[in-house]
């Protein structure tokens, strides 16, 4: 009886051990991300003149990051999330200056993004971790500041995410 009781505590241990050090390094290390994706085409072949940030959200908090804008630029920019097991994903959100949202998307892992400013001011971009319960997540922004408007007339103003 006393070895049955012994096995059971030793599992039940274990078992605890494995759980906590799997939302212990989900929490504090969401990993690395790097570079988007897309950047290259974003960049237009000058990365130089681009942006690209590297920042984690803890769950179930948010993040934000704010970039100032004229009137007549132009921002393109995408992000990728990446931490944790299964869906990947934040919701993002795009705030003018006098604090409207001006975009939202749904919860992603990738998104491109473009944006003509309407005022003179710190565009916030908003990145919401706030439905994940134990995992940290890795966002890599890269973004590009034009000045000017889009060259072509059918440049999407946002692009839908793909699924």
């Amino acid at each position: 009886m006393k070895t049955l009781l012994l096995g059971i505590f030793v599992c039940l241990l274990l078992g605890g051990g494995v759980i906590a050090s799997w939302v212990a390094m989900n929490y504090f290390n969401a990993g690395g991300v790097g570079t988007p994706a897309h950047a290259g085409a974003l960049s237009n072949g000058h990365p130089e003149k681009c942006t690209n940030v590297n920042f984690s959200v803890k769950p179930r908090s948010e993040a934000t990051r704010s970039i100032p804008l004229d009137h007549g630029t132009l921002l393109r920019g995408t992000f990728e999330a990446d931490g944790g097991f299964g869906r990947v994903d934040v919701i993002m959100r795009i705030l003018d200056p006098q604090g409207q949202e001006i975009l939202t998307t749904k919860r992603v892992s990738n998104y491109d993004f473009s944006l003509p400013p309407k005022y003179k001011g710190d565009y916030r971009l908003q990145f919401d971790n706030r439905y994940s319960l134990y995992t940290s997540k890795s966002i890599a922004l890269f973004y590009c500041i034009d000045n000017g408007q889009p060259t072509t007339p059918d440049a999407p103003f946002f692009p839908r995410p793909s699924y």
